[in-house]
């Protein structure tokens, strides 16, 4: 899948990873789906050994990007309760 858009960071009430946010892609076929990401930071003896954002997998199918980012940023507001 091809990366099409990052939406805004947003934090969320989560003690393990609080800052996410929600990508929209564009998948092999042309059409689209978005998924959620979450943002990491791995230490080891006091050092940062890997950061990044992990991409949770997403099983919905969209035929424009836009639909997709608007289901997605919806998704996203009744699973954490915040605007987004």
């Amino acid at each position: 899948m091809q990366l099409e858009k990052e939406l805004d960071i947003a934090e969320i009430s989560a003690a393990l990873h609080p800052k996410r946010r929600i990508v929209v892609l564009q998948r092999e076929d042309g059409l689209y789906t978005y998924a959620e990401q979450y943002h990491y930071v791995s230490h080891y003896e006091g050092k940062i050994i890997a950061e990044g954002w992990a991409t949770l997998p997403s099983d919905d199918i969209f035929s424009t990007s836009e639909i997709a980012e608007t289901e997605g940023r919806a998704a996203f507001s009744r699973r954490y309760g915040v605007a987004y």
